[in-house]
């Protein structure tokens, strides 16, 4: 697991439209969810995000169990406006598409902290311009995908269903989907890009939209200020995930290691914890579970080495701990992984 990664996070509605979209193809969303590290309560909550690891798992898993590798359209095409907040609801009270996707720019840290996206101008058009800003090693193209198609889609719903591109570029070969992606976009499609990227014309960026209402639109825009005011104070927390990450080995679950890299006394790093609704040993837990199961699916590592990674100290104890979280043991997770 590449530990820069893990401080990025996904809106978890994201996470429920995967599981959504994989359940209509007979798969169960609740054990997708939970195989990918994700606990299906927590994902249900109206704030709550997810680590980028666990959603590129997550995104893996649902397609090998589709069996579908044009995944990305469903998932996209499932997420209504609402799903990303007051960013979706802002969209569509926008004057015009152009001022929408300056919206997407200006917020995108809602929608994933690992997005870097930019709108740029030419003569005759706009271009969408996205790129994750950290690469995990198992990166999934169908994360990117799916974000492009939730764009045209509500570019769709703001405007018009014939809203398209004048071109579509991937920095992948989607393969087998080409042919339809380039129906579902509406135009050519370029695979093996040098970047994500929807290029609009100019002229219709800048139609007035039929919904174009400022009130509504400043509303959501402070909804989502809100909303990511709160997501820097639980930053804390993402402070403190990172450290266990790096220190489990080490120190195990050592309060006081962690508050002095933090420069905190433990009682501070207990208080500011509890002001966010958390734990330390809470915290513990959930970064053992999710690293346990990134090792696991990996399969590089013995039980005994991801035992001494996770700071047990014997395999038993790391056993039980494991089927609490997952109702499997280690070994029996890592053969149906």
């Amino acid at each position: 697991m590449a530990i820069d990664t893990e401080d990025h996070t996904v809106l978890s509605n994201i996470a429920l439209a995967i599981a959504r979209a994989a359940s209509e193809y007979g798969c169960d969303g609740t054990a997708l969810l939970a195989d990918a590290g994700i606990d299906p309560d927590d994902a249900q909550e109206p704030d709550s995000r997810i680590s980028v690891v666990a959603h590129q798992r997550l995104w893996r898993l649902a397609i090998d169990r589709t069996d579908n590798p044009c995944l990305a359209i469903k998932v996209g095409e499932a997420l209504p406006p609402g799903a990303i907040h007051g960013l979706g609801l802002g969209w569509l009270a926008s004057d015009t598409l152009k001022s929408a996707l300056e919206r997407l720019v200006r917020f995108q840290r809602l929608v994933s902290t690992n997005a870097d996206i930019q709108l740029t101008e030419t003569n005759d058009c706009y271009e969408l311009i996205g790129q994750p800003r950290r690469t995990p090693k198992t990166f999934e193209p169908a994360s990117a995908d799916a974000l492009m198609v939730l764009t045209l889609r509500l570019c769709r719903l703001a405007l018009s269903e014939s809203v398209a591109p004048d071109k579509v570029e991937l920095a992948h070969n989607p393969s087998t989907c080409l042919g339809t992606y380039q129906t579902y976009f509406g135009c050519a499609v370029v695979p093996n890009a040098p970047r994500y990227a929807l290029v609009f014309n100019k002229a219709l960026m800048e139609q007035i939209l039929p919904g174009a209402n400022p009130l509504l639109a400043r509303i959501n825009d402070d909804a989502v200020r809100d909303y990511l005011a709160r997501y820097e104070l639980a930053d804390f927390a993402t402070q403190v995930r990172r450290l266990l990450i790096e220190t489990l080995t080490e120190s195990g679950s050592d309060q006081a290691a962690i508050a002095r890299e933090l420069n905190v006394s433990v009682r501070q790093l207990q208080r500011e914890l509890q002001e966010r609704g958390l734990t330390f040993k809470t915290l513990v837990e959930e970064v053992r579970h999710e690293l346990a199961i990134s090792y696991l699916t990996e399969k590089q590592k013995s039980i005994g080495e991801i035992t001494y990674l996770l700071g047990y100290t014997e395999p038993a104890n790391f056993g039980r701990s494991f089927k609490k979280w997952t109702g499997q043991t280690p070994g029996a997770f890592r053969a149906s992984a």
